[in-house]
């Protein structure tokens, strides 16, 4: 590739694959000491459809060897809103501000790649969760349990969130680093309830089809 090519990646404001002109190249690799051997290439470039401009990093090492091409399979990562980045739900706006800040916090930690940051945040989001409702508890499994109670939570979730042992924990030092899997269950849990308790009811009285007088 050099300047004035173009490549096929993301783009955060089309929300789809674009060509992108490339603007600026630069490529990293390993040092010749290194054991493992890796490469990335740095492009800054500009969306041919809508003109925004992006940054995106192809990248490799030995272990993305295709034994069936010979080549190394890259893997892509652009700037702003990635892909494989994880947005939040759509109706968010209707959230109290301080819960919505919270949450948008965590979804910026997980798609940072900060797992510690993002079960923190989780264990925030839930106390936030449990003082707007009035859910009253001395202790994490108490508040989840009461809001199990109140029925924002089933008995299934509260079940889940009792699971996870890295909400247990009150300090921020013993918070225990989860895997991406449990930090996504816990979070699309954490989302159900943000829709129960604020956005279904705004959605419900926007439906006035048959609604009695």
């Amino acid at each position: 590739m050099a300047i004035g090519d173009k490549i096929k990646i993301y783009c955060g404001d089309c929300k789809r694959s674009t060509n992108h002109l490339i603007i600026a190249e630069r490529s990293v690799d390993s040092h010749p000491f290194e054991a493992e051997k890796w490469g990335q290439k740095h492009y800054f470039c500009q969306c041919a459809g809508c003109d925004s401009y992006a940054y995106a990093i192809s990248e490799w090492d030995e272990a993305d060897w295709n034994p069936h091409t010979g080549e190394m399979d890259s893997s892509w990562r652009t700037y702003p809103n990635s892909r494989n980045q994880r947005q939040t739900f759509g109706d968010d706006h209707l959230l109290p501000q301080k819960i919505r800040s919270i949450y948008r916090e965590i979804i910026g930690a997980m798609n940072a790649q900060l797992p510690l940051l993002t079960a923190i945040g989780l264990r925030a989001l839930i106390e936030a969760i449990c003082k707007d409702r009035k859910v009253k508890g001395g202790n994490l499994e108490k508040l989840i349990d009461g809001l199990a109670s109140d029925g924002v939570l089933s008995n299934d979730q509260a079940a889940i969130l009792h699971g996870h042992r890295f909400l247990g924990n009150v300090a921020a030092h013993e918070v225990e680093v989860a895997r991406p899997p449990e930090l996504i269950a816990a979070l699309e849990i954490a989302e159900a309830m943000l829709r129960t308790i604020y956005v279904l009811p705004v959605l419900s009285n926007q439906i006035t089809t048959g609604r009695k007088p």
